[in-house]
């Protein structure tokens, strides 16, 4: 008898705002731009947030208060990957910088989004010199980011200056938001790190109507793509007694991966990265509420990046801290991909955090130091 064949599921795992992720995803905010994000994350937060605040680099800085506990701050980054214009030809074509780190290998024939100082949008295409007539060496290398341009479909320069585009004006991946075929996966851009920004957002959403004793904050942070800055003044305007990053990891679970966790695994507890070492009697609470909550989850370590708990643990006279992970496909392209699961997951775990975090709880993640 032939094997019977798998279907797919129709039910996707756990209950998940689609529309919340839709709106993270596709809100335009690079580096140093990231004003669409954060109006998103403000909408989903002035309903539940006792104080709403931004600091002045423009993180997000919301707050739900308990009944005289610790602080705990949930940190995601709003900011994502794209490009400033750098040159407006005279034909009309815009030169590019890089801002965040995107591979060139990656860009051509993806579409873009230009906005003016005045807030206007404009579609765009990144194009280069087409292959016919190149030699075979050239056609064989990775365009570096000096050979490729930004196609607006106009004819000039004087045409690109009647948009009001302007030399310094963000320039940011354009990619619709869709469920996949496994309807568990979810497509969209900027995942790094608005799947982050979602996750701290979604648990202080689920503590409403909630009694809990710590004061909560959801912080999205700015400008981490290019140093971690939004974090440091951030977690100085916050002062937490407990922080946790929220930031993706790579997906082990793709052809010819190295490192990182499989989408789908539940929690991944971060226990190091190239910018801290998590405080490990925290990472002991976490798994034992994922084990009281029947949550799954996984370790990763991963030394060649770092996420916003390289800048918060240092802060003071140092801050109690680890990061959490959402395992993601393809980050720093035009199109990542997450797990439903992953996000649930670690929202519940959060959640439940918040809720029963208390000064005994912190005094011995302290003592674990000493």
């Amino acid at each position: 008898m032939a094997e019977a064949t798998r279907k797919l599921p129709t039910e996707p795992y756990g209950e998940l705002d689609l529309e919340l992720l839709r709106r993270f995803s596709e809100a335009n905010g690079i580096c140093g731009h990231e004003k669409g994000a954060s109006r998103v994350m403000a909408e989903y937060l002035k309903d539940v947030a006792d104080e709403l605040r931004y600091d002045n680099l423009g993180s997000l800085i919301a707050c739900k208060r308990g009944t005289g506990g610790p602080k705990v701050a949930l940190f995601g980054h709003l900011d994502e990957v794209g490009f400033l214009v750098k040159k407006i030809e005279d034909s009309g074509f815009l030169r590019v910088i890089n801002v965040g780190g995107m591979w060139p290998h990656l860009l051509l024939a993806q579409e873009v989004t230009i906005t003016t100082r005045e807030g206007q949008e404009y579609l765009g295409v990144i194009s280069s010199p087409p292959p016919h007539g190149m030699p075979p060496e050239e056609r064989a290398k990775v365009k570096e980011l000096d050979d490729l341009f930004v196609d607006l479909g106009v004819n000039d320069a004087d045409e690109v200056k009647a948009l009001g585009i302007r030399v310094g004006d963000p320039i940011t991946p354009r990619t619709a938001f869709r469920v996949m075929n496994n309807p568990n996966y979810l497509l969209g851009k900027a995942w790094d790190d608005r799947a982050g920004a979602a996750v701290a957002t979604a648990v202080l959403r689920a503590l409403r109507g909630t009694a809990h004793q710590a004061d909560v904050y959801a912080v999205g942070t700015v400008q981490e793509e290019v140093g971690l800055r939004g974090a440091q003044t951030a977690g100085y305007a916050v002062h937490p007694d407990i922080a946790i990053a929220l930031d993706v990891t790579l997906a082990s679970d793709v052809p010819d991966a190295k490192y990182g966790a499989p989408l789908g695994s539940g929690v991944t507890l971060c226990l190091m990265d190239g910018s801290v070492i998590c405080n490990r009697e925290l990472a002991y609470i976490m798994e034992e509420l994922c084990g009281r909550l029947g949550l799954s989850f996984t370790h990763d370590i991963f030394l060649r990046g770092g996420t916003d708990s390289g800048a918060i643990h240092k802060l003071f006279d140092g801050v109690l801290n680890m990061t959490i992970s959402i395992p993601a496909r393809a980050i720093h392209s035009h199109r990542a991909v997450i797990h439903r699961k992953d996000m649930a997951d670690t929202i519940a775990l959060l959640t439940e955090f918040c809720r029963v975090l208390d000064w005994p709880m912190v005094e011995r993640i302290r003592r674990s130091n000493r």
